[in-house]
């Protein structure tokens, strides 16, 4: 496959992965519990609200969905990194840092679920204090993911402004967009919005070097004579 419609798929992956997470997030929200001051009442409604937890297991697979596209788009991420720096080391970081915020923002929506996915048996009675710690839980978790999104949108903007590709007011508001990620547990949800957007600015830079990557050159026809066999006149077999 050519370079460009490598990084065409991947741009376009990055763009589909915004849309998964931001859902999937969503369908867990409508049953976990992020708020310790919710009252018992209304965390037993949640639990064993039928609807709450149909969107709850959708909301997983949509979920890891988006986190594998995302890993797709980060691998395309750091190609186009790799080409702007000549191969900076730096670079690598992309791929791990993808994946450290999509494993702990797995593992913590997975745990703020898990009381509605264990209410659908019989055989569990809920605790709302249990919900409570396991829906914190889940939340310190998955903020800490959005370090991983912090050393993301810091060596993206590291090495796009060594190489004098971004204009100077993109390059400190993606430093502010690291930091606010970095302290993410801190911002609330204002980093992950930041970095949604700053992630849809990625993509289309991605979708912008794949057109302007030249396409590979065509494999000649199979069975075409070579150049030199077209110049080469034929011999008299018969001496």
């Amino acid at each position: 496959m050519d370079e460009s419609r490598a990084l065409q798929r991947a741009g376009w992956a990055g763009a589909a992965s915004v849309v998964l997470l931001v859902v999937g997030v969503a369908l867990g929200y409508l049953v976990g519990v992020d708020d310790p001051g919710m009252s018992d009442s209304d965390i037993l409604e949640r639990l064993n609200d039928d609807a709450r937890q149909t969107a709850a297991g959708i909301g997983l697979p949509v979920l890891a969905a988006g986190v594998a596209l995302l890993l797709w788009f980060a691998t395309g991420l750091r190609r186009v990194l790799d080409r702007l720096s000549g191969g900076d080391p730096l670079a690598h970081a992309i791929v791990p840092a993808a994946a450290l915020f999509g494993g702990l923002m797995i593992t913590g929506v997975s745990l703020d679920v898990a009381s509605a996915f264990a209410a659908w048996s019989d055989e569990f009675t809920a605790d709302p204090d249990t919900v409570r710690a396991l829906g914190m839980a889940g939340q310190v978790l998955a903020l800490t993911g959005l370090i991983g999104c912090g050393v993301l949108v810091a060596v993206t903007t590291r090495i796009a402004q060594q190489a004098r590709a971004l204009p100077t007011w993109a390059v400190w508001v993606s430093y502010a967009v690291a930091m606010l990620c970095l302290s993410g547990f801190w911002s609330g949800g204002m980093a992950s919005v930041a970095f949604a957007l700053w992630l849809i600015g990625a993509v289309i830079g991605v979708l912008r070097a794949a057109r302007r990557t030249p396409p590979a050159p065509a494999d000649p026809a199979q069975g075409a004579p070579a150049p030199e066999a077209a110049r080469t006149p034929p011999t008299d077999a018969s001496g």
